[in-house]
């Protein structure tokens, strides 16, 4: 299935038909009354009956740009938001397929005829911000060019690693800090809100006590890929080593 028109698309064409057909509209009776009014004695020769076929189009024209002015005031509206910028976007018809942003330029990915949320992963190499969603099997650094390794982001663990790319586990246990807010407080609101399962309201109350803990007990591969998240949206997050992960054998 092919992506759908962009409504803004669909109602330009509308318009630009509307004015083609308006102005020959307005042309033909313009001339059919030139005709009306002058051609009974021009250049003694009666063009009168000229007028007719020029009358009778000027209104049906002008009928069928009256027309597509209604049609683009009636298309359907599907809204989508970009994840990457937040920015709406409106289509004739749900999109079922990946589409680009107006606002980004990004690829936004579709599944299922669902937008998918995208997390933000740093480069191990140069530190440069990217992103994947659920769909995403490569990863190619926006900055230098290398293959990422992917993690899940729910269980943390390796999703794909590029070849030759050496797996250093690490046991310890880490806490997660959120430092500063930043200035999309909405969209740390909203990415706390899927992070953390909490409703509104206690979002809210937390990040009025800023900094704050968010999470405690979690493994390194997680603590990175919820602070790049983080700071995706605009806040700045910290993670800190409290211990390290018991081993299976272990007693508390």
């Amino acid at each position: 299935m092919s992506t759908p028109e962009k409504r803004s698309h669909a109602v330009e064409t509308h318009w630009e038909h509307a004015v083609t057909w308006g102005v020959l509209g307005l042309l033909c009776l313009l001339v059919g009354l030139f005709f009306v009014r002058y051609g009974y004695d021009w250049l003694g020769v009666n063009f009168t009956s000229l007028s007719f076929p020029f009358l009778a189009a000027g209104p049906l024209l002008l009928g069928y740009a009256g027309y597509r002015i209604w049609a683009s005031r009636k298309e359907p509206v599907f809204t989508s938001q970009c994840p990457y910028c937040s920015t709406y976007i409106e289509f004739t018809s749900a999109p079922e397929e990946d589409f680009v942003c107006d606002s980004c330029n990004r690829r936004v990915p579709v599944q299922n005829g669902k937008v998918l949320e995208v997390t933000g992963v740093r480069c191990g190499y140069c530190g440069a911000l990217n992103y994947m969603s659920d769909k995403t099997e490569v990863l190619i650094c926006e900055q230098c060019d290398r293959e990422i390794p992917l993690l899940n982001p729910i269980t943390g663990e390796m999703r794909h690693a590029p070849r030759g790319f050496a797996r250093v586990d690490d046991e310890g246990v880490y806490e997660l800090l959120l430092v500063d807010v930043g200035r999309e407080r909405e969209a740390v609101i909203t990415s706390l809100q899927h992070m953390l399962a909490l409703n509104r309201n206690q979002v809210k109350d937390m990040l009025d006590n800023v900094p704050v803990t968010l999470l405690t007990g979690i493994n390194r591969r997680k603590a990175e890929m919820l602070r790049a998240q983080l700071e995706a949206s605009g806040a700045s997050a910290e993670f800190a080593q409290i211990g390290t992960a018991a081993s299976p054998g272990s007693q508390t």
